[in-house]
């Protein structure tokens, strides 16, 4: 007898390959997800703007570092003894605006070269909940814990996501060096209980009517069920954290393996072992760092990343 429904995603046409580049943006699913792809080998470039939840600024995102377009003073604001910027995370912060400026702007530019090349983009929307600025009518990616005065919360509807994603879609395709490039869209299982449970449920069901319609107007455009894989296959509080919002460690490589299964072919998915056993030598403790027997471990280990870089770029 079958006592689950397991989700088993349909396989792609154009397996990803270690040689593709792979840009990551969205919520912290995102940086779950785009870790797992760096331990596994790949090349890839996650959250130039932090981890951010909305479509808006995540498209915000995309239209920056597609276009080079930087931040400049005005787009910083000053809160709790730092300078931070609304489009980004709380850990993109300085006590100058220059010094803030500098990383933000370096990183936009390092993402721009790098989404170029990018043989995929995946992202991931964690809600449809925003606060926007009063004054600038602007949608935040964060709102700093600045003074609740200054925003107003709004539900997102669906034809601004698919306005906005198909929009920074678009762009992203036409700056794409790569012909066959694509995207990757998932949903965020992770619940934002802050907006409560029944508002969680509202904006999850827009996020995924969005990313209907985004899919439906663009053949290089699909969806990963992650989303549905928690709640509808796993769907059980052992695979959440402490919190009871976040999966925890068994969740993500449940996923994941779903996601080898769907995006990855045998030899990439051979590969990607070997990478993963590699990086297990990498993170193996030192107690004798002095003895012969661990610089041998050390020679092995440069052996071995040589032959996987040259394995890589076949």
């Amino acid at each position: 007898m079958i006592f689950r429904t397991e989700i088993n995603p349909k396989k792609t046409l154009e397996p990803i390959q270690h040689s593709d580049s792979i840009s990551l943006i969205g919520s912290c699913f995102t940086q779950s997800i785009g870790n797992k792809l760096r331990e596994n080998g790949f090349t890839t470039d996650i959250n130039p703007f932090g981890i951010i939840y909305n479509p808006i600024t995540i498209s915000e995102c995309i239209d920056s570092i597609s276009t080079n377009t930087f931040l400049k003073n005005e787009d910083l604001v000053f809160g709790g003894d730092f300078f931070k910027a609304y489009s980004h995370h709380g850990d993109f912060k300085s006590q100058t605006k220059e010094g803030l400026l500098e990383i933000i702007n370096t990183r936009i530019e390092e993402s721009n070269k790098f989404i170029k090349d990018s043989k995929y983009l995946i992202l991931t929307l964690g809600t449809a909940w925003v606060y926007v600025h009063n004054d600038t009518n602007r949608v935040m990616g964060n709102c700093h814990k600045m003074n609740a005065n200054l925003f107003t919360k709004k539900l997102l509807s669906i034809s601004e996501i698919v306005e906005s994603m198909t929009n920074s879609i678009n762009l992203f395709f036409s700056n794409n060096k790569n012909a066959n490039s694509k995207i990757i869209i998932t949903i965020s299982p992770i619940r934002h209980w802050k907006d409560g449970y029944r508002e969680n449920q509202i904006s999850k069901s827009i996020l995924h009517l969005a990313t209907e319609e985004i899919c439906n107007k663009n053949p290089r455009v699909e969806y990963f069920p992650c989303y549905e894989i928690l709640m509808d296959d796993l769907r059980d509080y052992r695979f959440y954290a402490d919190d009871m919002l976040h999966p925890n460690n068994l969740a993500v490589e449940y996923i994941w393996e779903k996601f080898q299964e769907a995006y990855f072919n045998p030899k990439t998915i051979e590969l990607a072992k070997r990478f993963e056993n590699l990086q297990r030598m990498k993170d193996h403790r030192v107690f004798n760092p002095d003895t012969d027997s661990h610089k041998a471990f050390l020679r092995k280990i440069d052996t071995l990343e040589e032959e996987l870089r040259i394995e890589k770029n076949k």
